[in-house]
């Protein structure tokens, strides 16, 4: 457990379990102090037939942020996480608000989950991944993408496992430390995150859906970033995040979300508080 606070700017549902409605009670099972804004609204993942989506607009979040920065609290910040934008006129002041930050407290992590899309596919307007790349990814120390994602990223095809770290390493300059990628094809036709960095390549394959559960990413990311914050090395952090994902992940019984609070309720059943 660690006293810094995680700052999470990401998408909400009603029901389900993506974006902060995942990431939020991951932190709060593990005693990690965090905060939420939330980007879009939705009743849940569209996956569900649901088509109302609200917007934050972009002056609101700014000027949430603007008030945030404000609060006594902000010095304990220790790291920001993003995930899915809903307009791309979301992403500069987000992006203003993560550099000020950072200028402001130099050990402050960024993490960069780019949700743009899946198997082949782009769900968002490209003006938003235009402006995740031009904007959010020079201040990123890690990105956490799916393989479509990284495809995207570094411009390349991305088939394998080799494939992947090599689009990783393209990636990592400036202030990028890390790219912790996930759901990627193997050659043998297998499914694993791999994490890059200066450092090391670490191939992890799990027991996981081949077209993955919606909300994975996020839960994964989560505990990528509250294991960091802990203490743990780049490796120990992935391998943990995997884990305890792949756990999650095993319960899911629907391609729709992630199973968290059933999970949660379940470990801290056999837990001694």
């Amino acid at each position: 457990m660690t006293n810094k606070i995680i700052l999470s700017i990401q998408s909400a549902v009603m029901h389900g379990a993506v974006g902060n409605s995942a990431a939020m009670p991951i932190y709060q099972f593990l005693r990690q102090p965090a905060e939420s804004l939330d980007t879009v609204q939705l009743a849940a993942h569209p996956g569900f037939g649901t088509n109302m989506l609200s917007v934050t607009p972009a002056a609101e979040l700014d000027a949430m942020l603007a008030d945030y920065a404000k609060l006594g609290i902000f010095q304990h910040l220790g790291a920001i996480q993003t995930g899915y934008f809903g307009d791309h006129t979301q992403i500069l002041p987000v992006a203003q608000f993560i550099a000020t930050s950072k200028q402001k407290n130099e050990t402050l992590v960024y993490l960069l989950d780019p949700v743009l899309g899946d198997a082949g596919r782009l769900y968002v307007n490209r003006s938003i991944s235009d402006a995740i790349r031009a904007d959010l990814l020079p201040h990123a120390d890690i990105i956490t993408p799916n393989q479509f994602e990284l495809t995207l990223l570094a411009e390349t095809v991305i088939k394998n496992e080799a494939d992947a770290v090599t689009a990783a390493r393209q990636l990592i300059t400036g202030s990028l430390k890390a790219v912790f990628a996930t759901g990627i094809t193997t050659a043998s036709s297998q499914v694993c995150d791999i994490l890059v960095s200066s450092e090391t390549e670490q191939i992890m394959t799990a027991d996981k859906q081949p077209n993955g559960v919606s909300g994975s990413g996020d839960v994964l990311s989560a505990f990528f970033l509250n294991a960091i914050l802990s203490g743990q090395n780049l490796a120990k952090a992935a391998q943990t995040a995997n884990t305890k994902t792949a756990e999650i992940l095993a319960k899911a019984d629907t391609a729709l979300t992630m199973p968290v609070l059933r999970h949660i309720w379940e470990d801290s059943a056999t837990r001694h508080w």
